[in-house]
């Protein structure tokens, strides 16, 4: 009898892609300073953001900071943390506290890991 592999849940599987600066490079045309720039805004941004998922109370204010956060992430290619915002963002705010946490946890690790890449990048 065959065992049936279980599939990740929708919206929480992991691409191997932390940074896709060609994704980047190609709205920037290539112009390394403007991504410089754009990554450093989105690092600026990126602990307010996280902050505001984690604390949101109401879930129109979870709704727009995963949101938020899925849209800024797509945007310079940072996909890891879009499809885990994906995810948040279809999971409803009040779900079990110790899935929540997890979830947070591997966003967090997930935002570090950007950071660690784009800072080895553009140094």
């Amino acid at each position: 009898m065959a065992v049936k592999k279980q599939r990740p849940e929708a919206g929480f599987e992991t691409p191997p892609e932390v940074f896709d600066r060609a994704h980047l490079a190609h709205y920037t045309m290539n112009a390394a300073e403007l991504e410089r720039e754009i990554v450093g805004l989105f690092l600026m941004q990126l602990p307010a953001t996280l902050e505001m998922i984690e604390s949101a109370e109401t879930a129109a204010e979870w709704k727009l900071a995963t949101h938020t956060l899925k849209g800024a992430a797509a945007s310079i290619g940072a996909k890891r943390l879009q499809l885990l915002a994906v995810g948040l963002e279809a999971m409803p705010i009040h779900v079990d506290v110790n899935v929540k946490a997890m979830r947070l946890r591997a966003l967090r690790a997930a935002a570090a890991e950007f950071r660690q890449t784009v800072q080895v990048i553009y140094r």
